[in-house]
């Protein structure tokens, strides 16, 4: 059934690679990353994280892609930085590098340690113009719980799980109880 549904589905390019069209693969990719984006001095910023849902004390990639609004060309050879706020209001300043073969992918792998609301503000400088974009994202304390999707996504997964056993457990009382009338 798979193969069938991702043979109707269309496929278009853009600049990060190959993007699968088509409702359900697009909501399923979906729960994989995070995005967002903001507008400022005539730059589009594209956020992305990875996973969707950070996990505190787990590794999260920040990706970060640039393009001019006016001729959507990517903007590379930024000298970009990335300011971290956690929850508990403490600040850390990272620089942000272009990705090496990707022209206009600014980013970097960072351990999230606290639970709550991190902000997440790209700074950047191009034809000295100063440009920005503030993001938000919540840390939770596990995969399985987070945002609203991974926790209708887990209840409903855990749900299709005991009907399917209680099924299982039916049919087998069932046949034993068949194949053995006197029971």
């Amino acid at each position: 059934m798979w193969l069938l549904l991702s043979g109707w589905t269309l496929a278009a390019a853009h600049h990060g690679g190959l993007g699968i069209e088509g409702d359900l693969v697009e909501w399923a990719l979906k729960v994989d990353q995070w995005q967002e984006e903001r507008l400022d001095q005539g730059y589009r910023i594209k956020f992305l994280a990875y996973p969707r849902q950070p996990v505190r004390g787990s590794r999260t990639r920040l990706v970060f892609e640039i393009q001019a609004v006016a001729t959507g060309q990517y903007v590379g050879g930024l000298q970009a930085q990335l300011q971290i706020r956690a929850p508990d209001g403490t600040q850390r300043l990272l620089p942000l590098p272009e990705t090496k073969g990707v022209t206009a992918y600014y980013e970097t792998t960072t351990l999230l340690e606290q639970t709550g609301e991190y902000v997440f503000m790209f700074q950047a400088t191009a034809a000295d113009v100063p440009f920005s974009g503030t993001f938000q994202k919540g840390v939770s304390r596990s995969a399985l719980i987070g945002d609203w999707a991974t926790v209708v996504g887990n209840l409903a997964v855990l749900a299709a799980f005991i009907i399917t056993w209680v099924g299982l457990i039916l049919t087998v009382q069932q046949r034993f109880a068949l194949s053995h009338p006197d029971a």
